[in-house]
C-alpha cells in the first residue's frame, strides 16, 4: 500500500462498519466529482464495512486497510507510515488516542456526518465527563454535524463553536444515487409485486421481529394478498427469525429465492435498500427496541410511508419533519403497527401513494448537498499540506 502511494500524501478516511462507510462514500464521490485525483486510503474495522466499500466505492479509493488497534504506538507508526494530509471519519466515532496523534503530526482531522445520540449524550451529561468529551471532541480540526440538536449539545459541554458546523446528513445524497431501479423491477418479479402488497420490516433488532409478525397477522387476518420481508438488522440473525416466522406463516430465506412465501427473511447484506423500492410500506427497526433507530431515510427516498417504534432518537428532527410531512407514523405496539398496514392496504395506492411520493421529493430536495459541502470544507486543507 504504501509503494502504492509513490510519496503522495493521501486522504486518509475511516468508516468503522456499513453504516460509516455509507455516511462517508458520497463525500468521496464528491471528491472525485471535483477533479481531486489524489490518493485516497479507506480503512473499516469490520469486514461488512469493507464488504460495504468496495460495494458503493470501488474506483473511488486506491487502498483498503484495517484500521489500527487504538493504542498511541500504533497509531503513531501508522500516521508515519502513511503520512496522511487529512483524516476523516464518521458519526459518532471518537478515536482519542489516533486525534491525539493527528494532532501532535498537524494532521487536520475532520468528523463527517457527526451526531450525539441519546446514548452518548447521557454518558457526556457528568461534569468530569463533560469536561473529558470536549476535550477530546475539540482534537478535531472541525465537526460537520447533522442536526442543530446536535451542535447545541456539543456548545454546552464546552467545545468550541468556531469548530462546529451545521451540513446536514451525507447519507440523503448517498441515498439519491444508490438508487437501482433495474434491482428493484427484478425484486418485483421474484415477489410478484403487481399481484400483492409487500410489507418490510427493516433492520429489525431482537426483540422486534414479533411485533412485527404480529402487525402482519393482524393485517392477514382481513387481507390476503399481502406479503411480509423482514431483514434482521444483523443478517447472522436469519435462523431465528425464520423459526419464529414458521410458527405462523409459511416462510424462506431471501438466498432460496423462493418469493412465493407469506414471509421471507433476508439472509444477505448489501440488499435491503433496494427491497425498499418494491415495498407498498416499511417499519424501521431499532424502534420497539431502546436502540435509537435505524435509518428511516432509506425507505423514504423510494416515496413509500414509513412506520417506527417509541425510540427513533438517532434520526429526532428526521423523524419530526415526516410525521409533519405525513411520511411517517410513529407506532406504539404491534397491534398499532398492524392496524396502519391494514389502512395501507385498504386505501387505494393512487392518491394517497402520491401525496406522500412528493411529500418525500421534497423532503430529499431541500436536504441533499450535505456531501459536496463537506468535501469543500475539507479540500480548504489540501492547499496547506
Amino acid at each position: 500500500m504504501i509503494e502504492k502511494l509513490a510519496g503522495r500524501r493521501p486522504l486518509w478516511v475511516h468508516g468503522v462498519s456499513v453504516g460509516e462507510v455509507q455516511a462517508l462514500m458520497p463525500v468521496i464521490r464528491s471528491s472525485r466529482n471535483s477533479g481531486y485525483n489524489g490518493p485516497i486510503i479507506i480503512s473499516t474495522t469490520t469486514e461488512t464495512g469493507k464488504a460495504m466499500a468496495f460495494r458503493l466505492g470501488e474506483g473511488l479509493f486506491d487502498s483498503h486497510i484495517y484500521y489500527p488497534w487504538d493504542k498511541r504506538e500504533f497509531v503513531k507508526r501508522a500516521i508515519r507510515n502513511i503520512s496522511p494530509w487529512a483524516f476523516a471519519t464518521a458519526e459518532t466515532e471518537l478515536w482519542p488516542n489516533m486525534l491525539w496523534e493527528l494532532s501532535d503530526a498537524s494532521v487536520p482531522a475532520f468528523l463527517v456526518n457527526g451526531r450525539i445520540s441519546d446514548r452518548t449524550w447521557k454518558r457526556l451529561n457528568g461534569p468530569f465527563a463533560k469536561k473529558i468529551g470536549a476535550s477530546v471532541y475539540s482534537l478535531f480540526t472541525e465537526i460537520f454535524l447533522r442536526e442543530k440538536r446536535d451542535v447545541e449539545r456539543l456548545i454546552s459541554i464546552g467545545v468550541p463553536e468556531v469548530k462546529l458546523s451545521l451540513l446536514g446528513d451525507t447519507k440523503t445524497d448517498a441515498l439519491l444515487s444508490r438508487k437501482d431501479r433495474a434491482a428493484a423491477e427484478r425484486w418485483k418479479k421474484s415477489f410478484e409485486a403487481d399481484r400483492y402488497k409487500i410489507f418490510i420490516a427493516g433492520s429489525t433488532h431482537t426483540g422486534e421481529d414479533e411485533y412485527v409478525l404480529r402487525a402482519f397477522g393482524i393485517l392477514r387476518e382481513r387481507f390476503g394478498r399481502t406479503k411480509l420481508i423482514i431483514a434482521p438488522r444483523h443478517p447472522e440473525r436469519a435462523g431465528e427469525v425464520l423459526a419464529l416466522a414458521r410458527q405462523k406463516f409459511s416462510a424462506g430465506l431471501l438466498s432460496s429465492e423462493d418469493c412465493g412465501k407469506d414471509v421471507t427473511v433476508v439472509d444477505r447484506i448489501g440488499v435491503l435498500f433496494d427491497l425498499y423500492g418494491i415495498a407498498d410500506s416499511a417499519f424501521v427497526g431499532g424502534s420497539f427496541a431502546d436502540k435509537g433507530g435505524q435509518n428511516i431515510l432509506e425507505p423514504a427516498s423510494w416515496g413509500i410511508p414509513v412506520q417506527y417504534g417509541p425510540h427513533m432518537e438517532d434520526f429526532a428532527e428526521a423523524s419530526d419533519e415526516f410525521i409533519r410531512l405525513g411520511i411517517a407514523t410513529q407506532v406504539p405496539d404491534a397491534d398499532s403497527l398492524g392496524r396502519v398496514w391494514s389502512g395501507i392496504t385498504e386505501r387505494s395506492a393512487g392518491e394517497d401513494g402520491e401525496r406522500i411520493r412528493k411529500a418525500c421529493e421534497r423532503y430529499f430536495e431541500s436536504s441533499s448537498g450535505s456531501s459536496v459541502r463537506t468535501w469543500e470544507r475539507i479540500y480548504r486543507y489540501y492547499d496547506q499540506a
